[in-house]
């Protein structure tokens, strides 16, 4: 690549285009080849106009929405033209599309010069082996040579087997000739007998192998002595390469033992075949009596009926093969004769044969002029000559007389004149059998639906001057300005009629005048002139659909931008159709969503479709399809979403460009069996506790204090991450977020008492949340838990029991107890008060605790019973329900320390408390007995 072929343009800011070696810059795809694929190849830069010292040139590839930066590099000048950075396999691993760029820093600062884009189609979809292309004239062999029939200097033809059920009209066939100075293809190539040539495939090369001639020039000029050459084919679809074949070899030998110079050419240069026919030799007139047995036998290469194609024809040499016979001599001539069909043998000339050793082995290749072969002018029939030959042993002697041949010359093709000889236009043109009745012979689409129209049915002329019945073919083709469509091909037939799909039409633009065209040609080739275009119908089908922008999803702008999470479900997703991007669209059109991975397009989903009405048309994105597309995906994933315009009878359907959204319904926490609904059932329920450790109960006494909110994980529940936030709710409050250093699998948080004390009776809800932190979305919360809630404290009376000496001894003793005292049931005084009217009930509580303080419970000492207040006369003296064994547990032997705990609880606007009071407890005497009599055991040793 030089600077001189690489246009440098200036497109705003944008500096010059890359290029990849390998890659036709004129394919806007750049479809990959699959050597670069395994291989390799190389980026080119051209280097900027105006370089200095450090420049940043950093080279980028785009794919699926990613940019990766393949190379950073910092340059001062001087740099050579081009700047080259290999393109690795391992950069071109993903299918799909991608855009190389690359941007130039001037001095690693300032605003960066970005080129443009070049897009990159990357398959890596193994290419279908195609069928080795072949060489019919060839010998068995394999060889071809002096023998060759056409001689070499008309070309070599190349049979390219496309009929294998891979190529289909409107492919394009890349063939590829190159030859090699050794006769098994290998070795160094011979540059300068390289070709290759594009062909777009019609239906003529589908329907069976076709043939191509490879130039004499420059091709097979310069293989001329133990050479060979290699011929393959490509074939490609829509640009992207699809199939190769293997190479086809055959081996080139152009030269004669004893001629001055390869067959073919002379040392000058001039056009010289090797047994070609020199000026007749003069005979004694003795020379033509014939020896009986002496037989020679000639052959010719002819068509049916001994026709010679019109191939050979331009070749400007006929072949007469002779068989050698068998008595020979170094000196032996043949002279050629020729005649027209009943006229006198002429002698056209003589052809020395040479030496034996140097005669082709089985038939010797006589040369004749096709110029002496011409069709005559009369009578009307094609010419009939008569060709045969004399061999002369040793050059004199008896002459052996070979058989006579005839071939038969027909140059003048179908509908042309002899006499005088005119060429002609094919007339009348093909009529229409079934055409529209309208003047404008218009196709709608409801003419193409009737099953009577299924093909177009024409009629063709046939009583035309040079017509051969039963050989003649025709070519029908169909025209609208560039547009030409091979519609038939094939032997003319009797009756004129033919007919082809009226798929054909379709090939066409949907509206506008259609001509017709037809050309003819005979058995030896000879082709008409094409006839004149004249008009044959008028199109006016449904045009095909266009889609100029995909769908939209109101949820995602802009731009598709914005996520789509589990949250909008709860008021609906809906993709929209807008018709003001889709042109030609017709009532019957079928519309259809399709979502899919966009990393994996086996993962899709197509949504019912929807008739087109010439309105916007909108699709619900329910939750199960997302969640197919979805799938078990932890992480945001990219979705497609494109439509698919569907008509009847339109063989392919028309996509609308493909827009890219975030699917994000990842989230937190254990999985959620009831989604979409945020609610997540397998979340734990919380317990939330106040100061009196009662769950899920915030009792009077709590309601001036800090609670907890606590949150115990299930066995099977996945542990709260760092990455993760939970957050706490109680009433509606939200609590300070909790989020860990470690994995937790509980966790708890304080409910301040400014909340605490703020809660209304007689109960709150209380739930928590779950979610991936700096995500407000797809937050899971946990059902709600009830949570009792008491009243504020109201100041109750503290109750009291008896006392016998209250200034040295406050304890709780036998005096204090219900009488008899050996029950030993704990009586409380409940003082008189207007809180406390009769009748209302209360309920009273003890318990004995090891320490002054009440705060470590001594087991099975815990007692309560419900009192119901006396008149206001009668003295309020409540049994706690006490026993013996309760206080033989606070006291379980001479000289333990116990201290007994008492207060009273009742229901005022929730439950209420008086302040527990906590004395010590001796309710054994200095006979060491209980209250009960009982005695007293000694402590343990």
């Amino acid at each position: 690549m030089t600077k001189s072929n690489a246009t440098r343009r200036s497109i705003g800011i944008l500096a010059s285009p890359l290029s990849v070696e390998g890659i036709d810059d004129s394919d806007l795809d750049g479809h990959v080849p699959l050597d670069i694929l395994l291989n390799g190849s190389r980026i080119i830069i051209p280097y900027w106009d105006d370089p200095n010292p450090k420049d940043e040139l950093w080279i980028e590839l785009a794919q699926d929405g990613s940019v990766t930066r393949l190379y950073t590099e910092y340059l001062d000048p001087p740099q050579p033209a081009y700047l080259y950075f290999p393109l690795t396999p391992a950069h071109l691993v993903t299918d799909g599309v991608a855009f190389l760029s690359y941007k130039v820093w001037k001095a690693s600062g300032g605003i960066p010069d970005p080129s443009p884009d070049r897009k990159l189609t990357i398959d890596h979809t193994p290419m279908v082996v195609l069928d080795t292309p072949e060489f019919p004239n060839a010998t068995r062999w394999g060889y071809l040579n002096n023998n060759t029939h056409p001689p070499l200097t008309c070309g070599v033809t190349v049979s390219i087997p496309t009929a294998n059920g891979f190529a289909a009209i409107g492919d394009r066939a890349k063939l590829y000739w190159q030859g090699y100075s050794s006769l098994n293809a290998s070795g160094p190539p011979v540059p300068e007998s390289y070709g290759d040539w594009d062909i777009l495939l019609e239906q003529k090369h589908i329907d069976k192998h076709w043939e191509f001639v490879v130039p004499f020039e420059p091709c097979i000029r310069p293989l001329v002595d133990y050479d060979s050459a290699v011929a393959r084919w490509q074939l490609f679809k829509g640009g992207r390469l699809y199939g190769e074949s293997k190479n086809g070899s055959v081996m080139i030998d152009r030269v004669t033992p004893g001629e001055p110079g390869p067959f073919g050419l002379s040392i000058q240069g001039e056009m010289e075949m090797t047994f070609k026919l020199l000026p007749p030799k003069q005979r004694p007139a003795s020379f033509g009596v014939k020896e009986v047995g002496l037989f020679s036998a000639i052959t010719a290469e002819t068509l049916t009926d001994n026709y010679i194609a019109k191939s050979v024809m331009d070749s400007g040499i006929l072949i007469v093969n002779l068989d050698r016979t068998s008595d020979e001599d170094d000196n032996d001539d043949v002279d050629v004769e020729l005649r027209v069909k009943g006229g006198i043998f002429e002698t056209i000339g003589t052809v020395p044969l040479g030496p034996i050793a140097d005669r082709p082995a089985g038939k010797i290749p006589l040369e004749i002029d096709t110029s002496k072969i011409q069709e005559l002018p009369t009578p009307i029939d094609p010419t009939t000559y008569e060709i045969r030959v004399k061999v002369y042993k040793g050059g004199g002697g008896i002459e052996d007389p070979s058989n006579i041949i005839e071939v038969v010359v027909d140059q003048t093709a179908p509908f042309h004149t002899k006499n005088p000889r005119r060429e002609a236009r094919p007339t009348p043109a093909p009529t229409f059998v079934n055409r529209p009745t309208d003047p404008q012979v218009t196709v709608t689409e409801a003419w193409m639906a009737l099953p009577a129209n299924a093909n177009v049915n024409c009629k063709v002329p046939v009583n035309y001057p040079q017509r051969r019945p039963a050989d003649d073919k025709v070519r029908v083709w169909l025209r609208n300005a560039d547009l030409s469509v091979l519609v038939f091909e094939g032997t003319v037939p009797d009756t004129g009629e033919i007919s082809f799909s009226n798929s054909e039409l379709r090939k066409f633009p949907p509206r506008g005048r259609v001509n017709i065209v037809q050309q003819y040609e005979d058995l030896p080739g000879n082709p008409s002139l094409e006839s004149a275009p004249i008009a044959f119908l008028t199109l006016a089908l449904a045009q095909v659909p266009v889609s100029n922008k995909g769908p939209l999803v109101p949820r995602t702008d802009p731009n598709f931008t914005t996520p789509l999470y589990l949250d909008d479900l709860a008021s609906g997703i809906s993709a929209i159709v807008e018709s003001a991007f889709i042109d030609n669209a017709e009532t019957g059109d079928q519309i259809y969503i399709t979502i899919e991975d966009a990393n994996d397009a086996t993962v899709f989903h197509d949504f019912d479709p929807q008739a087109w009405t010439g309105a916007n048309l909108t699709f619900p994105l329910e939750y199960e399809n997302l969640a197919k597309i979805f799938a078990d995906a932890t992480e945001p994933k990219r979705v497609n979403i494109k439509y698919t315009i569907t008509r009847t009878g339109m063989t392919t359907d028309v996509e609308s460009p493909i827009e890219t959204f975030i699917l994000a319904f990842d989230y937190a926490g254990p999985e959620n069996p009831d989604l979409p609904d945020l609610t997540n059932s397998i979340l734990q329920l919380p317990v939330v506790t106040g100061a009196s450790k009662t769950p899920n109960s915030l009792l009077p006494g709590d309601r001036s204090k800090s609670a907890t909110f606590k949150v115990v994980f299930a066995l099977t529940d996945p542990p709260l991450t760092p990455e993760q936030t939970a957050t706490c709710y109680i009433n509606g409050v939200r609590l300070e977020p909790y989020v860990p250093f470690v994995d937790e699998t509980e966790f708890e948080v304080e409910i301040p008492t400014s909340v605490v004390t703020g809660l209304p009776t007689p109960s709150v809800k209380a739930f928590w949340t779950i979610q991936k932190s700096g995500v407000d979305k797809n937050i899971m919360r946990s059902k709600e838990e009830t949570v009792l809630v008491a009243g504020h404290p109201i100041p109750l009376p503290t109750p009291t029991v008896r006392i016998r000496k209250p200034d040295t001894r406050p304890y709780i003793e036998c005096f204090a107890m219900k009488s008899p005292t050996s029950s030993y049931d704990l009586g409380l005084i409940i003082p008189k008060d207007p809180l406390l009217p009769p009748g209302k009930t209360i309920k009273v509580h003890f318990e004995a605790h090891k320490t002054a303080a009440g705060d470590d419970l001594i087991p099975n000492t815990k007692v309560s019973a419900d009192y119901t207040i006396a008149a206001a006369d009668v003295q309020d003296f409540a049994p706690t329900g006490t026993t013996p064994a309760v206080f033989k547990a606070a006291q379980p032997a001479r000289g333990a320390v116990a201290y007994g705990k008492y207060w009273y609880t009742t229901d005022i606007n929730g439950e209420q408390s008086s302040t527990p009071v906590v004395r010590r407890i001796d309710t054994i005497s200095t006979s060491f007995t209980y209250c009960d009599g009982t005695a007293a055991p000694a402590p343990a040793p």
